[in-house]
């Protein structure tokens, strides 16, 4: 009896201490050396895959040409001519019925379920990805991008003057950075594999490649310029949104340090002056602009990608689940692959979304610090222009012109995307059936 106790009790405190690691964030200099080396890394795996030039060293210098465009490098070019051959490939395939071009031009889709469908999705997809590349950097060239380097000291340590906010917040950001920066890192490092294994899948279950040695050959040149393409475009689109990630966080969790700040304040009671108010106002304003600066530096850079991850997701999707293009595995991918895409912008408003309203508290603790007191109208005037604020559609991130993101963008784009799944499975499922 007592063994089997004590066997119980063994159990109970390895569950308790899987439970507190999950939900504690540490806290250690080892660990914060840590967290910097792998934004670092990030940082060098970005501008290796042309994600940006510059990393986090980005200024609002712009270093266009004469022309007003950005100055290309021999790897832009490569992928430049690269995506528009395998554009233009795809688009030849799309309108082709002669057997002897697809051979030449290594049609993976041969003789498959729903060929055109195939090819006109990549085609699609590439052309968008491309697109989004090359505006990107472009915008990068014009000195756009100066708001994405706010967090840039973090790459040498987390510490308590660089960043201005308390130790817990601190640990907290440090935390989430670590989180961001893994998750990336893992996925971008993965690109590679799963494209690969997606385009040669295509080939290899292609009964025509062993029957005709040309085809094999042909389409073992298209495979790998057209696996080459896709991995830079797609770790472009997923790198880029690392530093959006990164820089929201930092203005969110300053934004945080607000609210405890005027926590602090409460909890001091009546022992706080005038003074004490004004500076935590000017210090809530500052950083309220600071944050609306960057959201509407960004707003149509993620209306855009909010707009890519959709379309990509429901293609994806619509392919994999509803036409079960090519063959069970191919469409088993997709549909995985889809289902991944299509999560991410919705956890990115789940995530980001809550915190944004809770800055509605400011206008609550606010109110009751200067409650009793009798203050200045220049005190108060700034009082409630930071309640106006917090309380009207001024504070988020902005997604184009009219959206500001709030913690229902989940559920919302969620619903969205099943109507255009169900709007693309009523209007083109029985056409992709015939």
């Amino acid at each position: 009896m007592l063994n089997y106790f004590s066997k119980y009790l063994k159990y109970l405190q390895f569950w308790k201490h899987i439970y507190s690691y999950l939900t504690t964030i540490p806290d250690s200099n080892e660990f914060d050396r840590k967290v910097s080396d792998l934004v670092r890394r990030i940082e060098r795996l970005t501008i290796n895959f042309q994600v940006v030039r510059k990393g986090l060293h980005q200024t609002n210098i712009p270093t266009v040409n004469a022309f007003g465009y950005r100055r290309l490098n021999l790897l832009d070019w490569i992928i430049a001519v690269a995506s528009l051959a395998v554009v233009f490939r795809f688009t030849v395939l799309i309108f082709n019925t002669n057997e002897t071009i697809a051979i030449y031009l290594g049609d993976f889709f041969l003789h498959g379920k729903a060929r055109v469908l195939c090819e006109s999705y990549f085609a699609f997809a590439i052309s968008i990805a491309f697109t989004c590349r090359e505006w990107i950097l472009h915008l990068e060239a014009k000195g756009e991008f100066e708001v994405l380097s706010i967090w840039k000291h973090c790459r040498d340590g987390f510490n308590l003057v660089n960043l201005s906010m308390n130790n817990r917040n601190i640990k907290r950001f440090r935390f989430s950075i670590y989180f961001f920066s893994l998750m990336f890192y893992n996925m971008v490092i993965l690109v590679p594999i799963v494209v690969s294994v997606l385009f040669i899948t295509t080939l290899l279950t292609n009964p025509w490649t062993y029957k005709i040695p040309e085809f094999a050959i042909f389409g073992t040149i298209w495979l790998l310029l057209t696996i080459f393409v896709s991995t830079i475009l797609l770790s472009s689109v997923l790198g880029f949104a690392w530093f959006i990630l990164c820089a929201f966080s930092f203005h969110l969790f300053r934004l945080f340090d607000l609210l405890d700040a005027a926590e602090t304040l409460l909890n001091r009671s009546m022992f706080y002056t005038e003074k004490d108010i004004q500076s935590l106002c000017l210090l809530i304003i500052r950083r309220l602009n600071s944050f609306e600066l960057a959201s509407r530096k960004l707003r149509y850079i993620l209306l855009i990608y909010v707009l890519v991850y959709s379309l990509l997701g429901n293609g994806d999707i619509f392919l994999g689940l509803i036409v079960r293009a090519y063959n069970g595995f191919f469409a088993n991918l997709l549909a995985m692959i889809g289902i991944f895409i299509l999560t991410a912008p919705g956890i990115f408003g789940f995530v980001f979304g809550y915190p944004i309203t809770e800055i509605d508290k400011l206008t609550v603790r606010l109110h009751r610090l200067t409650f009793k007191g009798n203050f200045s109208v220049d005190t108060m005037c700034k009082v409630l222009e930071i309640m106006n604020r917090a309380a009207g559609p001024y504070n988020g991130v902005k997604i184009g012109d009219f959206i500001t993101l709030e913690k229902t963008f989940f559920i919302l784009f969620i619903l969205e995307n099943i109507s255009t799944l169900m709007l693309f499975t009523v209007n083109i499922g029985p056409m992709s059936a015939t």
